[in-house]
């Protein structure tokens, strides 16, 4: 046996080990030497017990199984209540003869997600995960229930109001609890995954609606019924199969938590939200953007946000969002991307093929990452091929070929599914454990902001081009007429010699979305130029350095 060997016959970051009888509760394989990147050159006090950073217990076999399929569920609840709400809403605001709040049937349920997400993280950081995402859960079907029964708009939209909170936790939980339970090497096939939930309920949810609005027997409440037993098989999943790992913020007092929640920075953020949402709702809709309260409040939303993000710089570490949590340049990058390819999608594709195309190549990029460990050339060439695909979507006339259309949205599609749900395991990788709640909340926050500018940018620049290209041709009642009839009605209110000049119109405002998409995702090209190249390694296991009362170093193995 080697002789026994003293802290002070030891140079920095360099240690023998001794091989002793004694067996360890961790497994390990024997070693010649201890790998001194894992040993600090400070003095290591007696009886301390340094764990090399390693593989954690992760749920396996029938609890595994279990915890996906409530994580896929939940998600896709989350998000079929955003798609199968829009074909509800004719039916509602027929019932209710509530035409006046149309926009706040989807308003109310997306502005509290936007808002209170950030937020979400910090309570994940210092609260179980597991309970929250269940209280989540609770809040969503209970706000689903009072959708269902709401004997008046106001209540329905109070429903939508409490929906949208429970929404803002379970979207941001899921993705902490996938970085929780899932070796960071398969973190990116179960983020893809995740993220197809959201294509499933684009898929469905439009016929699914339509199914319910259209029937005399279920009705529109159906679409809200439906909720109450996807949430309630989560509940019972969840709480069987998930085992919260401990950790060190957990253990402060209720007071300490409260002490660090940031409750300026979450009322800056929610007030600076409400500001940028209101103002893309109403601006170029019901006012112009000319009007004092459009640009009022886009003054509101940038005055807010830099005070907020001041104050986040102020707290360091119990600010909202830690500035610690940028400061890997990936990151930064990451959240860009998401945001400029959300906002070139949404602004301008939402089709089957499009959709198709986008769920299954998220599956296969999901098992490429994991398999190789690379992430960065699928989303370099994902984006190039979006870009392709959104320029030769400028490229359609009123006479293209179906097949064209629908062969430029699969590429479209390809290029986006293999790029943004990465964006995710990009701020995984790049993160350091304890920011897991913070990162995990922004990776799902970030496709949500982006979609929201969106739904705003590309409304205002379809409405404004085809208005341009209709005045060239019709008078200005008559455009206005057109407009206001939309897409499908826009044609029954001119003559037939004028039916050819409104479907041109239509051509040169979609193309127009094109453009600005394929713009928007060029940015996002050259960001992903930008990300470090790193490999996910699979983690070893894990060994336990002890300092014994004598002051010997020893290793223990099995």
């Amino acid at each position: 046996m080697a002789d026994s060997i003293h802290p002070t016959d030891l140079q920095p970051q360099t240690i023998e080990v001794k091989k002793v009888e004694s067996i360890s509760h961790v497994p390990t394989q024997a070693s010649p030497c201890f790998p001194q990147e894992f040993v600090s050159s400070s003095t290591i006090k007696e009886g301390a017990v340094t764990s090399i950073p390693n593989e954690t217990e992760y749920p396996t076999g029938i609890r595994f199984a279990i915890l996906t399929v409530s994580l896929m569920l939940m998600v896709f609840m989350v998000a079929l209540d955003t798609t199968i709400t829009a074909t509800a809403i004719p039916a509602i605001t027929t019932q209710f003869h509530s035409i006046t709040d149309i926009g706040w049937y989807t308003g109310a349920y997306l502005l509290p997600i936007m808002a209170l997400q950030p937020s979400f993280g910090k309570i994940y950081t210092f609260f179980s995960i597991k309970y929250v995402l269940l209280c989540a859960l609770l809040l969503f079907e209970t706000g689903s229930l009072i959708s269902a029964l709401s004997p008046s708009s106001s209540v329905f939209i109070l429903g939508r109001v409490v929906s949208g909170v429970g929404a803002a936790a379970i979207f941001g939980g899921g993705m902490v609890l996938i970085s929780l339970a899932v070796p960071i090497h398969r973190v990116a096939l179960y983020m893809s995954i995740m993220s197809c939930m959201y294509g499933a309920a684009g898929l469905t949810g439009p016929p699914i609606g339509g199914l319910f609005t259209s029937s005399a027997r279920l009705t529109w409440r159906f679409c809200f019924y439906i909720n109450l037993p996807f949430g309630g098989i989560s509940v019972l999943l969840m709480l069987f199969a998930f085992r919260e790992p401990k950790r060190e913020k957990m253990k402060l007092t209720i007071k300490e938590k409260v002490e660090k929640m940031d409750l300026a920075g979450t009322t800056l953020f929610i007030s600076s939200t409400a500001c940028l949402f209101l103002a893309l709702q109403w601006g170029g809709n019901s006012i112009p953007w000319s009007d004092s309260k459009a640009w009022g409040l886009m003054l509101g939303f940038g005055l807010l946000l830099i005070t907020f993000v001041a104050l986040q710089f102020t707290l360091g570490e119990n600010a909202t969002i830690p500035p610690r949590v940028f400061s890997a340049r990936s990151i930064i990058l990451a959240q860009l991307i998401a945001i400029l390819l959300t906002s070139a999608s949404a602004s301008g594709i939402r089709s089957l093929p499009y959709l198709l195309s986008v769920t299954f190549t998220e599956l296969f990029v999901g098992v490429g990452v994991s398999w190789t460990g690379i992430y960065n050339p699928f989303m370099i060439i994902g984006t190039a091929i979006y870009i392709i695909g959104c320029a030769l979507l400028c490229t359609l006339q009123v006479d293209t070929g179906e097949g064209y259309l629908i062969g430029y949205q699969i590429l479209a599609g390809v290029g986006f599914g293999s790029t943004l749900a990465l964006c995710a395991t990009v701020l995984r990788v790049n993160v350091s454990d304890e920011h897991i709640p913070v990162a995990g909340v922004l990776a799902s926050f970030a496709p949500m902001f982006g979609g929201t500018l969106a739904a705003s940018l590309g409304q205002n620049i379809f409405r404004s081009s085809l208005v341009h290209k209709l005045l060239q041709s019709v008078a200005p009642e008559l455009a206005l007429q057109i407009v206001q009839a939309g897409a499908r009605g826009g044609a029954a209110v001119v003559t037939a010699d004028f039916k050819g000049v409104v479907l041109e119109a239509y051509n040169y405002a979609v193309k127009r979305t094109f453009l600005v998409s394929a713009v928007v995702s060029g940015i996002a090209f050259v960001c992903t130029l930008g990300l470090k190249w790193k490999k996910i390694e699979k983690k070893g296991q894990e060994s336990s350095v002890t300092a014994n009362p004598v002051g010997e170093l020893e290793v223990r193995t099995s």
